[in-house]
């Protein structure tokens, strides 16, 4: 049976949030470290996850997709992929994927780290005089 966003978010509330009081995910995480690498966290079999679904589950990747829209290269060279190595990349892997600090299945799957990492990276303008070329 495949899993839904909604069951997905469900299981994450279970695992944070059993009293019903809202937390930050600040707090969350300091009452509730991940064991090991999310062993407990049951895999994500829902398929692709949209662009629009992952930014209602984690609304800071909809901020870095505004970050990398509204990049403007100047001078002589700019290179996208310096960019989305020193900063954009080491903050996705916080939000999505297998190395994500949340223990939403969804979140944690590599569906939800493809496309969140196509429609961040295929916003940054394009690279002009670097190696990259």
């Amino acid at each position: 049976m495949k899993m839904t966003i909604k069951q997905a978010s469900a299981i994450e509330r279970a695992f944070f949030n059993t009293d019903g009081e809202s937390r930050s995910m600040a707090e969350l995480m300091a009452a509730s470290p991940l064991s090991g690498f999310g062993q407990d966290v049951p895999p994500w079999t829902g398929g692709e996850i949209s662009g629009d679904e992952l930014v209602e589950l984690e609304p800071d990747l909809d901020q870095m997709l505004e970050v990398a829209r509204l990049l403007q290269p100047e001078g002589r060279r700019f290179c996208a992929n310096e960019i989305w190595g020193a900063v954009l990349k080491p903050r996705l892997l916080q939000l999505v994927g297998w190395s994500c600090l949340r223990r939403n299945p969804a979140l944690r799957s590599s569906a939800a780290y493809s496309t969140a990492y196509r429609r961040i990276y295929d916003a940054l303008p394009a690279c002009y005089g670097c190696s990259c070329l």
